[in-house]
């Protein structure tokens, strides 16, 4: 390969890499909305079941608010009905449903006061999962602002980079651009190697001496036996190192 193949190639590499990048965070976009998504829905959540609580709570309260009352106009009821009888059958009988309206007006009084409590606990925690929920959206609003932004700015060196790729290809012969967009392919990045001390700088297989020298003289493609990468010389990178 020709000096100005392989740095056609290497830019050819640059460009696809922000193409590759932008492509990796379309793919990830669900992902990262639903991150940012996560944490609002668990609050939303918790404020629906507290409301929902709460509802609760105001609901069963007035049942039991008006069960007692129509316990207790019972209770008069049958005291007011107690007075006219003449009988100890009948005296008793009124006695004992008395008692036992007497049992229950407890009973609903009871129940009544839990709820009372549970609806108080729901009406303190309700402000305050309203204020976690204001927090909450305020926090995704802002993340979604920044990944918005960060993807129109991929997006951005996507659009430019797909502009400057043409160039680029039309210098590089066609086996190696068709081994090269193999490689692009499988996502085995990067696809082309820098030779640095004798290795390929994907893998850092070392290569052997006549594998070397063909590298080299660059009269052919030459790709790593261990990786497969396309391996390139470039005499101011062997300059870097010391080779």
């Amino acid at each position: 390969m020709t000096p100005e193949e392989i740095e056609a190639l290497i830019a050819l590499q640059e460009l696809d890499l922000k193409l590759l990048e932008f492509e990796k965070h379309q793919a990830a976009q669900p992902r990262l909305i639903e991150e940012i998504e996560a944490p609002l829905s668990l609050v939303r959540q918790e404020k629906e079941r507290v409301e929902a609580e709460l509802a609760l709570a105001r609901n069963q309260h007035r049942h039991f608010e008006t069960e007692l009352v129509s316990n207790n106009e019972r209770f008069k009821k049958i005291q007011t009905q107690q007075m006219g009888i003449r009988n100890q059958i009948e005296f008793e009988a009124f006695q004992n449903e008395m008692e036992s309206l007497k049992e229950r007006a407890d009973s609903l009084e009871e129940s009544g006061l839990k709820w009372i409590e549970r609806e108080d606990e729901a009406k303190t925690r309700l402000p305050e999962v309203a204020e976690r929920l204001k927090e909450a959206e305020k926090l995704a609003a802002e993340k979604r602002s920044e990944l918005d932004a960060k993807t129109a700015e991929l997006k951005r060196i996507h659009d430019e980079a797909s502009q400057l790729c043409a160039p680029h290809i039309a210098r590089i012969p066609p086996t190696v651009l068709g081994y090269y967009k193999r490689l692009r392919g499988a996502g085995k990045k990067p696809f082309v190697s820098i030779v640095k001390r004798g290795a390929c700088s994907g893998c850092g297989f070392r290569h052997p001496a006549q594998r070397l020298q063909e590298i080299r003289q660059g009269r052919r493609m030459v790709s790593c036996e261990q990786c497969g990468r396309i391996q390139i010389w470039r005499e101011q990178e062997q300059e870097k190192v010391g080779f």
